[in-house]
């Protein structure tokens, strides 16, 4: 076979890269954090394998996914596409091994609960305790995570968590799918001010007059 022969044969192609789900776990850390660095401390791993990391998912892909700021990290519309399938993809991959560990009897369904630190004590503590029984007789193992819950339920909408206790600010019904919310009624207040009590308008009240 002669040079011009050789050339014409052609060469195998290169195995087209694929996306791991280390690099989708990596994207939403780095994307929930808001910078490297918080990933990286929340991952466990060194800031510079981390940003390769993420160069590597945004050559797969063939975009930009972040850019990069000296306040920290903002999404490109690209990046918000592959954000919530990488948080579909990541849940489902997790309830899998989960679901294929109980087959297997290896361990029990898992809940996480977000409770803000912010909470009453009287509140907090009696739900928590009411849940913790049902959980033990249902089998089921119960991750608690102080965390803030805003009006969003952030951390359920992100899959961050399963389920929160926090302050409904709307109706039930305005909720977006698939959140669900269960009232556990009507808390009143420590302290009761007439209406005509003169701090009332500035919606401010001082210690001294509560005294």
């Amino acid at each position: 076979m002669n040079q011009a022969q050789a050339e014409a044969v052609p060469r195998p192609a290169a195995a087209p890269q694929r996306v791991e789900l280390r690099h989708l776990r990596y994207f939403v850390a780095v994307a929930d954090a808001g910078t490297f660095t918080r990933a990286a401390e929340r991952l466990f791993v060194a800031q510079p394998t981390l940003s390769q990391q993420i160069h590597r998912l945004e050559q797969i892909v063939g975009t930009p996914l972040l850019r990069r700021r000296r306040e920290g990290v903002q999404l490109t519309a690209a990046g918000t596409v592959l954000l919530a399938a990488a948080r579909d993809v990541l849940a489902a991959a997790g309830h899998a091994v989960s679901q294929t560990r109980q087959a297997a009897g290896l361990g029990r369904p898992r809940l996480r609960f977000v409770l803000p630190a912010d909470l009453p004590d009287s509140l907090a503590v009696q739900t928590t305790c009411r849940l913790r029984s049902a959980a033990k007789a249902a089998q089921v193992a119960v991750t608690w995570l102080e965390a803030p819950l805003d009006g969003e339920f952030s951390p359920i909408r992100q899959r961050r968590a399963d389920a929160g206790l926090g302050w409904l600010t709307a109706s039930p019904d305005a909720l977006p799918a698939p959140l669900e919310a269960i009232s556990l009624g009507e808390f009143e207040p420590e302290v009761w001010i007439p209406f005509s009590h003169p701090p009332v308008p500035s919606g401010v009240i001082g210690l001294a007059v509560v005294c």
